[in-house]
């Protein structure tokens, strides 16, 4: 009796893990693969943007709301795991995390790929993270130049 139930406790906790890796497969087969390891926003005392291409001034972002955007928008560059990227391409935004702990922490991308801990990607959804980032934070300069 107690052997049956436990073949089908296992049972159903083997199907479950194996209906999950299907799900998460199929999820980053088809949405992209988030970037693992961005800070959470209480960890992160400030966020420098750079965008040279638009202009050379930076934003430093301080406030809390401004901070969470900011980590926010990394979710936009969620990247094709089996794709060649072009790493020898130039970024064109780099979001600098200035931690508490005072390390930092950035990542870079251009229309097509992102760099990540020394790793270059293939985003998922090209020009979505570049014309997010100049609603957000860049949209006066976008309207002068």
């Amino acid at each position: 009796m107690k052997r049956r139930w436990l073949q089908t406790v296992v049972g159903i906790l083997v199907g479950t893990l194996l209906g999950t890796a299907f799900v998460m497969a199929y999820r980053i087969g088809s949405e992209g693969m988030y970037l693992i390891g961005i800070p959470a926003a209480e960890e992160v005392q400030q966020v420098t943007i750079a965008y040279p291409a638009v202009t050379e001034e930076e934003k430093v972002l301080t406030r809390e709301e401004d901070i969470e955007l900011a980590i926010q928008l990394s979710g936009f560059l969620k990247y094709e795991l089996f794709s060649e990227a072009d790493a020898e391409g130039e970024p064109l935004v780099t979001i600098t995390y200035d931690m508490a702990t005072g390390e930092t922490v950035a990542v870079s991308a251009n229309r097509d790929t992102v760099w990540w801990k020394g790793e270059a990607h293939a985003i998922k959804e090209e020009d979505t993270f570049l014309n997010v980032t100049e609603a957000l934070f860049f949209q006066a300069e976008m309207v002068e130049g």
